[in-house]
């Protein structure tokens, strides 16, 4: 789904709070401050899902998940830049970007769960 849509979006890892603020605003600035506030929090969520995908690891596996991360920010960076790109509108362009972002930074969250959940079973 495209940042620049009107409707909120239908993710269901969005937060309710996004949601909501989404939902509501009325133009592309308001929704970038909904995107700026979301990305903030899915932002933190990702480093604390790291850290906790991270203390189940030890030795080559725990340095090698983090340079992962070094470079898994890059590429996101990046790619939702380039992906963004095709807007002409400055506010919508940031606004494509920041979802991209937040759509990454979902599945990035998820992929760390997975790899807690795995040692810690498998421990």
């Amino acid at each position: 789904m495209s940042a620049v849509s009107g409707a909120a979006p239908a993710n269901p890892d969005f937060s309710s709070r996004f949601k909501a603020c989404y939902a509501a605003a009325g133009n592309d600035e308001s929704k970038s401050a909904c995107l700026a506030d979301e990305l903030d929090a899915q932002s933190k969520a990702v480093a604390d899902s790291h850290q906790a995908a991270a203390q189940a690891l030890a030795g080559a596996d725990k340095q090698k998940l983090a340079d992962d991360f070094v470079e898994w920010k890059k590429s996101i960076l990046l790619d939702c830049s380039l992906q963004a790109d095709s807007q002409t509108v400055a506010v919508v362009r940031e606004n494509a970007r920041k979802y991209c972002l937040i759509e990454r930074s979902l599945a990035h969250r998820s992929a760390d769960e997975l790899i807690r959940q795995d040692k810690t079973l498998t421990h």
